[in-house]
């Protein structure tokens, strides 16, 4: 069960053809940078069902600020990332969602 408080982060990207049979590994990298940032409640990768090579990763964070910590060093160069970084051909959209208020 999820916290009260928490953020979602979306990112959907198409990747590059060259590295599609490679995302599982480049995966399993990133969740294990993704635990070493504080507030990571859970991430959660998404593939396609069709020959497309458009794919998605949701990760929950306790709060925006470590959310947007995150997104920083991914987007702004960090070592952790460049392998990642590499295999994304496209970028379709990527933002931090945080619960409807009941």
């Amino acid at each position: 069960m999820l916290p009260l408080s928490h953020v979602l982060e979306l990112a959907i990207f198409k990747v590059k053809p060259q590295y599609v049979a490679q995302v599982p590994r480049l995966r399993a990298a990133l969740r294990e940078t993704l635990k070493s940032f504080p507030g990571l409640i859970e991430y959660r990768a998404y593939c396609p069902m069709g020959d497309d090579r458009v794919f998605a990763d949701l990760a929950t964070w306790s709060s925006l600020e470590h959310a947007q910590k995150v997104a920083l060093a991914f987007s702004g160069g960090d070592p952790r990332f460049c392998e990642y970084m590499e295999a994304i051909e496209e970028l379709s959209f990527m933002s931090h969602l945080a619960p409807e208020a009941n």
